[in-house]
């Protein structure tokens, strides 16, 4: 007799059946212990998770509890929208949106506070995650509950400006203090002809109605900046500062503003000449005198002298003794804005010239001022002339002028003693009066002008004009040869020209 168990493929032969039936029985239980199905850890069971408060003011803590069973640890996940954030309530941090472990036992709790600066009450969910008895994640058994935080009344405690009124281009400081944000930005409200720089040579101005910096600032501190307002009256503007939610967007409503207003810019300052001197007013051919000079609000300086036939001029520093331009500008490049020069000047006339120098200020464009120069009148002496007093030809005061501009042709100060001169030999044989001209009245204009407080006007012109009388007066007047009311007192009669051929 066979049996066949189809089930396991074994055929037998032909035994007893008790025989058969203690086969199968062992048969079976192999099998059993052969496809045994693995134990399972035991599964975690939440009994309680609790949240308390689920509504709370900023910066309050909560309390979570939990009360589990078969668990060996657990899981807290903390969903924040921007501009919450989270502490433990000893103070460590908390991140959100991330699991983290927390210990205690599977009975227990956990504090936290809650800061919201976003501006606005927000929702956070928070997630209790169960781990089994093997320490394994169980997530199909968390656990979800929801609380809800407002937001921070007042980030911002305090802000303010250094001045409520401030000069184009000067320094402005701004100052904040806050609380619980991370950080702020501040916003310039946008105004026609001003905007604010970062230094006083920045180039790129801060942009206006947005945030104006690309990184935030603390959450107290302060910010110099320069406003600058391109416009001829003041300009008035807002300054805002934001508490920082995250992500680049900052809370426009717990903002705090200040105003200060930019004061027009002032109109540039014009050049101007302040002194022009010379060490002689009395020339000498072939004499040397200094220049000197100083300018206001300028970039640099020139000099401009008269031309004038017979007359050359020269820089006393230039060994190759080239002469100076005149009617224009003299020196390439430009004098420095204050200064002094010396210069040698020929005179080939046998009369005295008057020779104009005149100081032009200049601007950082090059532009010379001429409405805003300073003049001077040298006297140069005729060709052949020498001094007899050496010392004082370099020591006579200094012919000044700081205050309105003289005109080209201004005498040389009466106050200057004349030095002891000679000039060339001119015997005066007839009578001269008003009207005449020719070489005589020449001749006699150069005398003349040897003696400033006599003929301070110095012109040489052959023409007998008012001046040449005034100067005869006053000669004769000083050597007393006639006098007011009297004849001859005014023209060159026998007594005036005998004098003037003894001086000689």
């Amino acid at each position: 007799m066979c049996l066949e168990y189809a089930s396991i493929g074994i055929t037998l032969p032909d035994m007893a059946w008790h025989d058969a039936e203690k086969i199968s029985l062992s048969l079976f239980a192999f099998i059993i212990i052969a496809f045994a199905v693995p134990v399972f850890a035991d599964a975690p069971k939440i009994n309680l998770f609790t949240v308390d408060p689920q509504s709370l003011s900023n910066n309050y803590s909560t309390a979570l509890a939990w009360d589990t069973e078969s668990s060996t640890g657990r899981e807290l996940h903390f969903s924040c929208p921007s501009g919450v954030t989270i502490k433990k309530t000893d103070g460590s941090s908390f991140p959100c949106n991330t699991r983290q472990s927390v210990g205690g036992d599977p009975v227990g709790w956990a504090g936290f506070a809650l800061t919201n600066v976003s501006g606005a009450t927000q929702n956070v969910v928070v997630t209790f995650y169960p781990k089994d008895s093997a320490g394994a994640n169980y997530d199909q058994g968390a656990i979800r509950r929801t609380l809800s935080v407002r937001t921070s009344p007042q980030p911002i405690l305090d802000f303010s400006v250094s001045s409520t009124s401030v000069a184009s281009g000067t320094e402005l400081t701004l100052v904040w203090k806050g609380v619980d944000a991370g950080g702020v930005n501040v916003q310039f409200e946008c105004a026609d002809f001003a905007s604010i720089r970062t230094s006083a040579s920045a180039v790129q101005a801060l942009p206006c109605g947005k945030p104006a910096l690309a990184q935030d600032l603390p959450i107290s501190g302060s910010l110099i900046v320069y406003p600058l307002n391109s416009s001829r009256a003041p300009v008035s503007i807002t300054v805002r500062v934001f508490p920082a939610i995250g992500g680049g967007m900052y809370d426009a409503t717990h903002s705090l503003s200040a105003n200060f207003s930019v004061l027009q810019t002032p109109p540039p300052a014009t050049p101007s000449a302040a002194e022009f001197t010379s060490s002689l007013a009395r020339i000498f051919p072939n004499d040397s005198f200094v220049l000197s000079w100083a300018t206001r609000d300028s970039a640099g300086a020139n000099i401009k002298f008269s031309c004038q036939d017979g007359v050359s001029v020269f820089a006393a520093s230039s060994t190759a003794r080239v002469i100076l331009p005149c009617n224009t500008p003299a020196f390439t490049p430009t004098l420095a804005a204050s200064g002094s020069a010396a210069f040698i000047i020929k005179n080939t006339n046998g009369y005295m010239v008057n020779l104009g120098a005149v100081l032009l200020p200049q601007d950082a464009k090059g532009i010379y001022f001429q409405t805003s120069s300073l003049s001077l009148n040298l006297s140069v002496l005729p060709a052949g002339t020498v001094s007899t007093s050496p010392a004082q030809s370099q020591s006579a005061p200094a012919a000044s002028i700081s205050a309105a501009v003289p005109s080209a042709s201004a005498a040389p100060q009466s106050s200057i003693a004349p030095a002891k001169v000679t000039a060339p030999k001119y015997t005066f044989k007839r009578g001269l009066y008003r009207g005449l001209k020719n070489a005589d009245v020449t001749a006699l204009q150069t005398q003349l002008s040897l003696y400033p407080d006599i003929y301070p006007d110095g012109l040489v012109t052959g023409y007998f004009g008012p001046a040449t009388e005034r100067a005869v007066k006053l000669f004769q007047e000083k050597y007393g040869i006639a006098k007011k009311g009297e004849a001859g007192y005014g023209t060159v009669g026998p007594k005036t020209r005998a004098k003037l051929n003894s001086l000689q």
